[in-house]
């Protein structure tokens, strides 16, 4: 559509509807069928998505101005949303608006159009009007009339016979043909025909003919989009069984040539078929004992050749994994469900515990086999144990009990044993104390007292007995919880997005990391104390309403008002105490910092001022420490007194009111009974005030417990790429409401290609290259590797396929081989190989203990080291793609030259962002960026060679 004709449709129909501002929005929802969209101006892009707005959404195309969309209709499992850009102006239009005349008499346009055409159409309106004084056209008729639309590509359907179709009659969905249609004709199948466009709109079947179109179209886009996932299932599982298929061969062919049965397919080499089969059925049985569900997917995973078939299970599942070591008499200690192998044939078995030892289950033939000293040396002396994952979903504090407390149920029941055992025998002490001394001493029954004495000592053995069982099978529990709890904390941690991270301190994510040990220790020795005390609580109450009624009430009187101060100071305490865990962390993470940078911080001289800036915090800190400690001390004096003071009143209400209402024995055992009740109310008040420390942690914790999971169990498994990666249309702000740091970036990366993006700095380049290896999500747009939307696949799977260097990265504290080669097992001749593609070998072999020199955060090694340990360790994996943000940086030009001669020698996809004239000269292609756009890309020679170009001129500034 021309200006022209856009300015015209925008004169005709923008007089109509509502205007809606699109500043800030991110999504426009379209509704529809009774309502037509106008953009008025800027761009509207225009997407697929899930009828509920869930899942990936499908980029349809961009409206621009001018441009008229009838509302989608519902039925289709997917509708129209639309994402305005930052200029878009859009108009709500009611259908019913379209037939109001707005002028009656005369030109209602003033004959601003004129002979539009050259009278090449004649009258306008076919004599229909009469535009002199009769009745006047609406706008939009008048729209039409006058060609407006002439080059817009409009969809109808058509039989594929080429009859005429007929204007009632259904057409099958199979029988649909997409084209577009002629200006000012309507096309069906190979017949035309010509119709006025006033005359269509007026007619009352046009819109009900347009909203069945609509619906056959979005059901179209149903079936499109199932087929484009079918398809991207079929080409995964495709990719995985040739991987499968070529490493048979290759196994095949190796085992042929040494002439030996494979004795190590385990470990570097990949495995048959049946092989894997057998482990995963065993690695399956497992997870099922642990409460672990395995991915499918998982057992076709090859990727990564290098681990055992049991960790790559575990991996494709995205479970952590712990070695365990089989030693001494292993078999009669629960470590929890393992992974075991046979010690002479290598074959895999669930060692899972069973009546107090493990068995030996094969999942293939259902044996069982019972782990004996007689049997123990058969299997192999390293095992493996999986860790159960935290659920993907919010985890509140209840369902963290629960997951915390699974396969605890003898655990339970052995406490519920003894404490009920505990109790019941502790009931007898105020009934023999009153019998004792209240009927035997009196009437000097000393046989009797003889007898109650013994009963008491024995009953005092048995209590000890149980309490001592209750004491092994809390501290069984606390291990139990803690070798689950805390891996899944930390599991939990690592698997979150990398924006949780920038959001938050160090001090922070340090007690999220370890605070849920800390409440596991407090809450661990108060729940046993507050069962036991609650239960001796409620029988002696229940002793106490036996005996006298009012004097029980008048017990339970008192103990809501000791309940209620306790309350008040525990609520008090919280207070302070929350106040106090914040500023631990900010103290926790400056003590951090400040010792992370000193080197700087002496540069500057300002170690004075870092010290005062600590000291400062520290003293708020000592302050509300002495708070919640006068708080602590109040509630032990109060502690104390109120014990003898509840005696005395029981005492007073007894000698007074209460006369002459009990004996001698029911007095003592009623007395008796009040002070066990306000012994266990006093410790339930000391744990209410201990517990209160839990509240602040969990609120710390709160927050990793809630963030959902970068990689979700939906995600799919990217399998083998080969280095193609494609960004469309892709836009991103820091903040809801921020500006926009990348617009409409759009770019394309061969498999093996070398793309250089420059561009001044600002302009996006760092954040392009996070966006498309996951570290940020886009507003709009996506990316694509291998033709797979990134964000529908397991991000980590695809990061552990590419090799990435990033601006300012700093290798982790240990020795040079462990920086290289990471988490996972490569030999040191692969790491030498590493470092001398990175051009760092040589200054490695003059260091005294050469690969085992120990660094600490790269304080020991030079910058120009640094990034050439980064790189090494990039490269030791020898990625199909590799992202390097300003990695040469500090490197002079033959150390740049050789790790230029490295990666071209792996022939891998490689994204370099880079300022470095000697850099950009390399590369295959280079795209330049300015404030968040593409600018201009191509051949580094041909943008060199325009003296007007963008690339042109980044050069001059920089040898200037």
């Amino acid at each position: 559509m021309g200006p022209g004709e856009t300015d015209a449709v925008v004169h005709a129909l923008g007089g109509l509807g509502a205007s809606l501002d699109c500043t800030g929005l991110r999504s426009v929802p379209l509704e529809g069928p009774q309502v037509l969209w106008l953009v008025v101006g800027g761009a509207l892009d225009l997407f697929a998505v899930d009828a509920a707005q869930q899942g990936h959404w499908h980029f349809l195309g961009r409206l621009e101005a001018g441009a008229l969309l009838l509302g989608p209709v519902e039925g289709p499992h997917h509708t129209l949303l639309g994402r305005p850009s930052q200029d878009c102006v859009l108009h709500r239009i009611a259908l019913r608006e379209l037939y109001q005349p707005e002028y009656q008499y005369g030109d209602p346009y003033g004959g601003q159009y004129g002979d539009t055409y050259g009278g090449q159409y004649g009258d306008p309106y076919g004599g229909q009007y009469d535009t002199q004084g009769g009745i006047a056209p609406t706008p939009l008729e008048h729209a039409f009339a006058l060609g407006i639309g002439r080059s817009l590509g409009v969809l109808f359907e058509a039989p594929m016979d080429g009859g005429r179709a007929v204007a009632d009659e259904a057409v099958a969905d199979d029988d649909v043909l997409w084209m577009p249609v002629p200006p000012g004709s309507v096309q069906y199948g190979a017949s035309f025909s010509a119709e006025a466009a006033s005359d269509l709109l007026v007619d009352g079947a046009l819109w009900q003919q347009m909203v069945n179109q609509q619906y056959r179209l979005l059901s179209a886009v149903d079936r499109w989009i199932e087929q484009m996932e079918r398809a991207h299932e079929d080409r995964t599982a495709a990719g995985i069984k040739a991987g499968a298929a070529v490493r048979a061969r290759a196994d095949e062919a190796l085992l042929t040539s040494i002439g030996k049965p494979d004795r190590s397919g385990r470990s570097a080499a990949g495995v048959d078929s049946a092989t894997d089969d057998a482990t995963f059925a065993v690695c399956r049985r497992v997870a099922e004992a642990a409460g672990i569900t395995l991915s499918e997917s998982s057992r076709g995973d090859a990727v990564n050749d290098r681990i055992t078939p049991v960790e790559r299970i575990a991996v494709g599942s995205r479970i952590r994994t712990r070695a365990v070591r089989l030693d001494g008499r292993w078999w009669r200690a629960n470590t929890g469900p393992l992974v075991g192998h046979r010690a002479k044939s290598g074959a895999p078995v669930a060692l899972l515990w069973r009546r107090g030892r493990y068995e030996a289950v094969n999942p293939a033939t259902g044996s069982r086999i019972r782990v004996g000293s007689d049997n123990a040396d058969e299997f192999e002396p390293r095992a493996v144990m999986f860790y159960r994952p935290l659920p993907e979903r919010p985890m509140t504090p209840w369902r963290l009990m629960r997951f915390s407390l699974r396969d605890t149920r003898p655990d339970i029941r052995n406490l519920l044993l003894s404490g009920l055992v505990t109790v019941g025998l502790g009931g007898l002490v105020p009934i023999a104390t009153g019998q004792v001394l209240g009927v035997y001493v009196p009437n000097a029954e000393t046989s009797l007292i003889v007898q109650v004495s013994l009963a008491v000592m024995v009953t005092s053995i048995v209590t000890a007995a149980f309490m001592l069982l209750q004491n092994l099978t809390i501290l069984r529990m606390e291990g139990r919880i803690e070798s689950t709890l805390q891996p899944a904390v930390w599991d939990r941690l690592l698997r979150l997005p990398t924006k949780f991270f920038t959001e938050r301190s160090t001090g922070e994510l340090a007690s999220a990391a370890m605070g849920i040990s800390a409440i596991r220790r407090v809450l661990s020795g108060l729940g046993p104390v507050a069962v036991q005390a609650t239960t001796v609580g409620a029988m002696n109450l229940f002793l106490l309403l036996w005996y006298s009624v009012p004097l029980a009430l008048a017990a339970i009187g008192m103990l809501l008002v000791i309940g209620a101060v306790f309350l008040g100071m525990g609520l008090w305490q919280l207070r302070w105490q929350r106040k106090l865990v914040e500023l631990g962390n900010k103290l926790n993470n400056q003590a951090f910092q400040t010792l992370r940078g000193l080197p700087k911080l002496r540069v500057a001289a300002a170690e004075s001022f870092a010290y005062a800036a600590w000291a400062r915090e520290f003293a708020r800190s000592r302050e509300l420490q002495q708070r919640a400690g006068r708080i602590r001390n109040l509630t032990t004096v109060f502690d104390a007194v109120y014990l003898p003071l509840c005696s005395l009143t029981m005492f007073m209400l007894l000698a007074g009111p209460a006369r002459g209402s009990m004996t001698a024995g029911e007095f003592l055992t009623f007395s008796t009974a009040v002070t066990m009740l306000l012994t266990s109310v006093t410790q339930l008040t000391g744990l209410l005030v201990s517990a209160a420390a839990v509240l602040p942690m969990f609120e710390q914790i709160k927050p990793v417990l809630d963030e959902a999971p970068e990689v979700r169990g939906s995600s799919a498994q990217p399998g083998a790429l080969s280095g193609g990666i494609e960004a469309k249309k892709l836009s991103f702000r820091y903040t809801d409401d921020g500006p926009l740091v990348l617009d409409d970036v759009s770019l394309q990366v061969r498999p093996g290609e070398f793309v250089a993006i420059v561009g001044p700095s600002g302009c996006g380049k760092s954040t392009l290259l996070r966006l498309l290896i996951g570290f940020d999500k886009p507003v709009s747009g996506s990316v694509l590797y291998d033709g797979q939307d990134l964000a529908a696949l397991d991000q980590a799977a695809v990061r552990r396929q590419c090799g990435v260097v990033l601006q300012n990265a700093q290798p982790l504290t240990g020795s040079i081989l462990d920086c290289i080669c990471g988490a996972e097992a490569f030999s040191q001749e692969e790491a030498w190989e590493a470092a001398e593609m990175a051009g760092l070998a040589e200054d490695i072999k003059r260091m005294p203990m050469g690969l085992h020199t120990m660094i600490s955060g790269g304080g020991a090694i030079s910058g120009g080291q640094r990034q050439r340990l980064m790189i090494a360790q990039a490269l030791v994996r020898r990625p199909r793609i590799l992202f390097f943000d300003e990695a040469t940086s500090a490197l002079d030009n033959e150390t740049q030259r050789i790790v230029t001669e490295s990666t071209r020698r792996l022939s891998a996809s490689r994204v370099v962002i880079a300022h470095r004239l000697s850099t950009v000269m390399d590369a295959d292609r280079v795209i330049v960026m300015s404030e968040g756009r593409v600018v201009e890309q191509g051949p580094p020679a041909d943008l060199l060679a325009d003296a007007g170009g963008r690339l042109h001129e980044l050069v001059r500034r920089q040898m200037a």
